[in-house]
């Protein structure tokens, strides 16, 4: 007989260690931190040790934890993949999903072989959230504040925002070592440069200094005049992922900001339910958050 703590418990530090933040582990399992951290309590009063500790707005793990939670992450990811092995073919379906173009060409689509192996009779039509029919999509996936009215919203993932430009840029004959370097560079943003005015402002600069600038109505169009080296624009760590991993974007400086006011979120109509294809396609989509987050 196994003599194992609750798994409630357990589900919560693993979250918590996961994530490095209460609140975050919260949002995953939809309780609030305080009962993340009762949980951990809990859970810590059973086995005679301590698991985390405050780090600022954080936590970090302590000796103990950081032995203990790569493997309660290994189990429940198996735990995960046995259940799945036996439900992923039941579900069928067609839906359609809206998201920003810029998540679906960098983050999701690369993505998508994975949920086409996992669900093969679930159909999937991808709109633009920029296309005025996105709106009658099942789920959409917006970046912005959560004030969509008439709409059930609930947070996918929060940004860290960061300067990127290609590595040939990097390397040219105007070095950048310092924030007040990029205001002898080409500035690349949306149509009144809102990314490079709040990050300037965020360090204390005078955004009036940038000089000369390129403007994309369209994200992907930005990012392919980055990878051109036609300038420097900002980035993010989550759509930026694979370019930074294959060294195709560099970050010329370490300096970034995280917005606590905007964020991706999930939005669905007021009576949708969400299962069959469309729970499993977000089950689906919250694991590769998770998944990306871990790497």
């Amino acid at each position: 007989m196994r003599r194992l703590p609750p798994l409630s418990a357990l589900r919560a530090f693993e979250a918590a260690g996961r994530r490095g933040n209460l609140k975050l582990a919260g949002q995953e399992l939809y309780v609030t931190h305080g009962a993340i951290s009762k949980q951990i309590k809990a859970l810590e009063e059973t086995l005679g040790f301590g698991l985390t500790r405050r780090a600022g707005r954080g936590i970090e793990l302590t000796s103990e934890g950081k032995r203990l939670i790569p493997h309660l992450t290994k189990a429940f990811d198996e735990i995960d993949a046995a259940l799945r092995t036996f439900s992923d073919e039941s579900f069928e379906g067609h839906m359609i999903v809206s998201c920003m173009p810029g998540f679906a060409n960098s983050w999701l689509i690369p993505r998508l072989p994975s949920f086409m192996k996992h669900y093969p009779n679930v159909s999937l039509t991808l709109l633009s959230a920029t296309q005025e029919n996105s709106q009658n999509a099942d789920i959409e996936i917006l970046y912005g504040r959560p004030d969509w009215p008439d709409r059930n919203i609930s947070m996918l993932r929060q940004l860290e925002i960061f300067p990127v430009c290609s590595p040939k840029l990097l390397n040219g004959p105007d070095p950048i070592r310092r924030v007040d370097d990029l205001f002898r560079h080409t500035l690349i943003d949306e149509p009144g440069g809102a990314h490079w005015r709040e990050f300037f402002v965020s360090q204390g600069k005078d955004p009036s200094q940038v000089g000369r600038t390129l403007c994309f109505q369209d994200f992907t169009h930005g990012m392919t005049a980055v990878r051109n080296g036609l300038g420097i624009a900002m980035g993010d760590d989550l759509t930026m992922e694979h370019d930074l991993s294959s060294g195709q974007l560099v970050r010329p400086l370490p300096t970034m900001i995280r917005r606590q006011s905007k964020a991706y979120y999930i939005v669905t109509p007021p009576d949708q339910t969400l299962t069959g294809a469309k729970g499993a396609f977000l089950d689906w989509l919250t694991m590769e958050i998770q998944r990306t987050d871990k790497t």
